[in-house]
């Protein structure tokens, strides 16, 4: 005669650690992309305050992505893919190839710039062109700030989450 035995397993009783982290790591993700966007709209960074909203803010902020857009990952990415986003980041080294006239212009329009007497606009431009290119500019780590604000918050949100369980 053999003995057996039956354990059945209820799995509601047990909390769900891999949904609840999942699910806090989408919500810190989407207020990391929100914050960035804040930070791009304001100037603010973790290296300091660009003074305004940076250049081609709108451009900037409609081009922040977060992926996967859904909750269930374990990874989430929050990316800025244009150079405006990189300089935003971390600066242009002075002593650089001037930067294209387009974006210099278009920033020039949306900042309100007119050209001094006797100035064209063409000139202003290349004028701009050329004080960033031997100047530089300096970044403002508007990504490094929405990670330092948001990163502290996930792990108490997750153990709040279990405690609540637990209850």
């Amino acid at each position: 005669m053999s003995e057996s035995y039956r354990v059945k397993i209820d799995r509601r009783k047990f909390p769900k650690h891999r949904e609840i982290v999942s699910e806090e790591l989408f919500k810190a993700a989407v207020r990391g992309e929100n914050q960035y966007k804040e930070n791009l709209e304001t100037g603010q960074g973790a290296t300091g305050s660009h003074g305004r909203a940076y250049v081609g803010t709108g451009e900037a902020i409609a081009s922040v992505t977060l992926y996967p857009q859904t909750p269930g990952a374990d990874l989430y990415t929050v990316e800025g893919p244009l150079v405006q986003h990189a300089v935003a980041e971390f600066g242009r080294a002075p002593g650089k190839r001037m930067p294209p006239p387009e974006p210099i212009s278009r920033w020039a329009k949306e900042a309100g710039l007119t050209p001094r007497e006797g100035e064209t606009w063409d000139e202003m431009v290349l004028n701009l062109q050329r004080h960033i290119g031997a100047h530089g500019l300096k970044g403002f780590a508007p990504m490094q700030l929405a990670a330092e604000m948001v990163a502290p918050t996930i792990e108490p949100a997750i153990r709040r989450r279990i405690a609540e369980l637990n209850k």
